[in-house]
């Protein structure tokens, strides 16, 4: 099957599938509901350009809109419809998109099943772009006419992403014999040709962008039979794919942007190019690099299988990129986990999937309890056995997709990320660059109220001791001029210890601030003065001014505190996330706040703890985390003796009597 992408011994293979195994045929019944959808519906195709897509937000709550029509925009968060400019724009973008994948879905279906509309639905939106696409005005984001515009769309980007499936769809007709010479003609002269150079008028070099440039380019190739143009996306020595596996990927398999959402974005298009090489006989599935794009991500999931909202993005779930794990397994046998997990009902489980999906290969790396990510400067501190994963972000910015988030701690235990970053916004919204990528928006530290610089840190020790106990220590000079953050972390099986030290040149405010999804739970037997006065505001730049409904109160009277949450308040009410400070040196005032500020709209909020200590040019927070249930009885946090440079020796007493110390 590997060398015949698309051909009719290809087509006739998946009819052999669909009749064996029930996944397939469940596959094949929602490709043909699909398509059966898009003949019910007018062809309309809009001979207008398309906008971008991170405009498509509510300005008021930041939120995705949902599609109501060509001219009315719904938030989903608050309800207001919008209308116009930029909206409009957008939901002409999604139409074409719409008309584009559309040809691949029905060609593929023709090429199963031999229905014949399919393939004449296909070759009527590929006759019509061919014959009106010269008709499209280059245009950008901005309103110009720029070397990064597209005609369709507003981007060299999203250009060449609607161009991927309408070039698959007309490979797959062209092979079958649907279209006469002067169809083909008109089709790759007219259209496929046309794209390309809009594409060399806008190298990118390292950048996901360029990825998508060379799969546009490499179908193109596979389209038109012009192997110097597959030659061009494959070995440009300064934006090929090569050159993309060497320059824009790390050693461990992570895309350089650090977020996981760009990863798999991005490793959407380096799929499909190489699907256009095996169309062309080039089989580039077994470059090494190319295969660790898929192995780093289960390497450092979390238990449940997601990804953090790291730099811009979300939430990953893995599962849900199956599709792209059809793709691995079937060609070189990783991602078999992801796709027995998974409903397997995409065209990429018709086309790759096979029945085994017991391969195990990726059990072995992710039983590592450190996995680093070099490059990204991210590791994960890992005790399957409690089903804890604690991660660092200590390493570089990120350029455009970074955040000022250097030192960043993000805890998943008891079933749950308790300790999340914000996350991202549509970039067309301000709240994204005003509070999302500020350093107030992540769990790390902030000096004088103020973010850090665009900074990078390094790990200074990590190891797994003989107990299993997990250390990391990590830091960074270049987060504040005149300052060094240190940040020292114990996973041990039953909890997570942090210590944060800041030493400055000068005194001013520190701020240490951790986020959750859980849900406060008042303990006034704990708290003393209390401030809820609403003209209380904990800062006003920086992401600062963002944080709402705040309260502070000073655990003056204490050698610790605590403070609770829990997850919800329906399935999971149970569940109990509790943060344990240790006073701090006498001669230093610790204020504790709480606060609301915002998360991504499918949270919605966040509950943010931080302890701010006054006027200090040196400093130490320690703070342990637990994930547990209620009614477990509280911990005893306590600083006893000393320990020969590193301080006192912290003491955990449990509810049971036992002890552990670090």
């Amino acid at each position: 099957m590997h060398s015949s992408i698309y051909s009719p011994e290809f087509f006739k293979q998946i009819q052999e599938k669909c009749g064996k195994a029930e996944w397939a045929r469940q596959a094949l019944q929602k490709l043909r509901k699909q398509a059966e959808e898009r003949w019910d519906r007018p062809f309309d195709i809009p001979l207008l350009g398309g906008g971008w897509s991170h405009d498509y937000n509510c300005p008021n709550e930041g939120d995705r809109l949902v599609l109501i029509d060509r001219h009315h925009h719904r938030c989903p968060s608050c309800g207001q419809v919008w209308s116009g400019s930029p909206w409009d724009e957008v939901a002409v973008s999604h139409e074409h998109g719409y008309y584009s994948s559309g040809t691949r879905l029905m060609a593929l279906l023709f090429g199963i099943t031999g229905e014949e509309r399919a393939a004449e639905w296909a070759k009527r939106v590929l006759l019509f772009y061919a014959a009106h696409y010269n008709e499209f005005a280059l245009h950008d984001r901005f309103g110009g006419a720029s070397k990064v515009g597209g005609k369709v769309m507003c981007q060299t980007l999203s250009e060449s992403s609607w161009l991927l499936p309408m070039a698959q769809a007309y490979c797959i007709l062209k092979l079958h014999g649907v279209l006469s010479a002067e169809e083909r003609q008109m089709i790759e002269q007219g259209l496929l040709l046309q794209v390309v150079p809009l594409l060399d008028g806008n190298p990118m070099g390292v950048s996901n962008w360029q990825s998508y440039h060379n799969a546009a380019k490499a179908w193109i190739a596979a389209a038109t039979g012009r192997q110097d143009l597959l030659e061009q996306a494959v070995n440009d020595p300064d934006n090929g794919f090569l050159f993309q596996m060497e320059s824009s990927l790390s050693d461990d398999g992570f895309w350089y942007e650090g977020a996981w959402g760009y990863h798999f974005y991005t490793l959407g298009a380096q799929v499909q190019l190489v699907m256009a090489a095996q169309f062309m006989g080039l089989p580039l599935y077994g470059n090494n690099r190319f295969q660790s794009m898929f192995r780093a991500p289960l390497q450092c999931m979390f238990p449940d299988g997601t990804l953090p909202p790291v730099h811009d993005s979300g939430t990953v779930n893995v599962n849900q990129y199956a599709p792209l794990y059809e793709f691995s397994s079937g060609f070189f046998d990783v991602g078999h986990e992801v796709i027995a997990a998974s409903s397997r009902d995409s065209v990429e489980a018709i086309l790759f999937g096979t029945s085994d999906t017991t391969g195990g290969k990726q059990e072995e790396s992710r039983s590592a309890a450190l996995v680093e990510l070099k490059k990204a400067g991210m590791m994960f501190m890992k005790q399957h056995s409690s089903l804890q994963t604690a991660m660092i972000d200590y390493g570089m910015h990120g350029g455009y997709h970074g955040h000022r988030d250097k030192l960043s701690l993000l805890y998943y235990a008891g079933g749950h990320p308790w300790l999340s970053d914000a996350g991202m916004l549509p970039y067309g919204n301000a709240m994204h660059e005003a509070f999302f990528k500020q350093t107030v928006a992540h769990n790390t530290v902030t000096l004088g109220g103020r973010s850090q610089s665009e900074a990078e840190g390094r790990v200074v020790k990590a190891e797994q001791a003989d107990n299993g106990w997990i250390y990391l220590e990590t830091m960074t000079e270049e987060a504040y001029s005149g300052a060094i953050l240190r940040r020292s972390n114990i996973l041990t099986d039953k909890l997570l210890v942090d210590v944060f030290e800041v030493s400055s040149d000068r005194e001013q405010d520190v701020d240490w601030i951790m986020h959750t999804k859980g849900l406060p739970l008042t303990q006034p037997d704990r708290e003393t003065a209390i401030d809820t006065d609403s003209g209380f505001r904990i800062g006003t730049k920086d992401g600062y001014e963002f944080l709402e409904h705040s309260m502070r109160w000073n655990p003056e009277n204490a050698m610790s505190w605590c403070r609770t949450w829990k997850w919800d308040n329906a399935g999971f009410s149970g569940d109990r996330f509790e943060v344990y400070g240790l006073v701090q040196p006498e001669g230093e005032t610790e204020e504790i706040m709480l606060a609301e500020s915002p998360a991504m709209p499918s949270i919605g909020k966040h509950s943010t703890l931080i302890r701010r200590r006054r006027g200090v040019k040196s400093t130490r927070f320690i703070t342990i985390l637990r994930a547990c249930r209620e009614g477990e009885g509280s911990l005893k946090v306590e600083l006893v003796g000393e320990k020969t440079n590193s301080g006192s020796m912290i003491r955990i007493t449990f509810p049971d009597g036992s002890i552990q110390n670090l």
